[in-house]
């Protein structure tokens, strides 16, 4: 367990919180010496400025989606709990910064761990998914029930959902970034790998429409260094546009064609 997950667990304890629904990050916050104000933030999504016990968090007033204010502000406390008996005093975090879901330990990595399981504690999380079949309406409602951004949604259930998938964020035809589940039979997909012109997502990069419907896709347009991924492997293949920062978010999950 890293210590970012001990610590949101430490802090779901330390409230008696026992649902996603009793969460109030504002209550916490004032509890724990934290403050937050909503400015102008060029280039950022949020900030924060500590000294010993007590701080201030700074989210961009520009930001429109509850989940993503959300999700930003407990980034923040994520940098606060975890860093604050340190020498760095101050972060200031951008989208990619909350897209850091690397396996190295770094600042902002181990602020997004903090945030996902404060937020899609594991217990809450895998009571509300229970049964219910993997596809991006499932991820839309993981993203409106614990009220954060739908990339978040996506890789708390790629990390521990019931069924293995793989989350893709392209864009300009680029694969960005992939958080892929550990069983997912497929991989390898390198950051920079081109976007296949059999995905929705192609389609979106080059005539700005694009379905959003389930669609079979052979693994080997996606994967196409992947050794483990024959000819006759196929995916379930779903994908959602992000206008703010014109990329495209994918999942993909094992069909039962062969």
């Amino acid at each position: 367990m890293t210590k970012a997950i001990k610590t949101a667990e430490e802090l779901i304890d330390k409230y008696c919180i026992e649902s996603h629904r009793e969460l109030n990050l504002e209550e916490i916050c004032n509890a724990e010496g934290l403050f937050i104000e909503e400015v102008e933030l060029n280039g950022l999504l949020g900030n924060i400025i500590y000294e010993n016990n007590y701080g201030l968090i700074l989210i961009n007033k520009s930001i429109s989606h509850p989940g993503m204010k959300r999700f930003t502000i407990t980034h923040e406390m994520g940098h606060f709990f975890l860093s604050k008996n340190s020498n760095i005093n101050k972060h200031g975090c951008s989208y990619d910064s909350l897209s850091n879901y690397s396996e190295n330990k770094n600042h902002e990595a181990e602020a997004n761990r903090f945030a996902t399981e404060l937020l899609m504690h594991k217990p809450w999380f895998s009571r509300f998914i229970k049964n219910i079949p993997v596809c991006m309406d499932l991820i839309k409602q993981i993203s409106e029930e614990f009220t954060v951004s739908l990339t978040a949604a996506a890789i708390r259930y790629a990390e521990i959902g019931q069924y293995p998938i793989a989350v893709i964020m392209s864009n300009d035809n680029l694969v960005q970034w992939a958080f892929i589940n550990d069983s997912f039979p497929c991989r390898y997909l390198p950051v920079g790998s081109p976007v296949p012109k059999e995905s929705n997502a192609w389609d979106y990069f080059n005539s700005d429409e694009m379905s959003t419907e389930e669609d079979l896709i052979q693994a080997r347009c996606w994967f196409t260094e992947d050794f483990r991924c024959s000819q006759t492997t196929y995916f379930y293949e779903q994908s959602i546009a992000i206008p703010v920062t014109k990329s495209v978010l994918t999942i993909l999950w094992e069909s039962e064609f062969k």
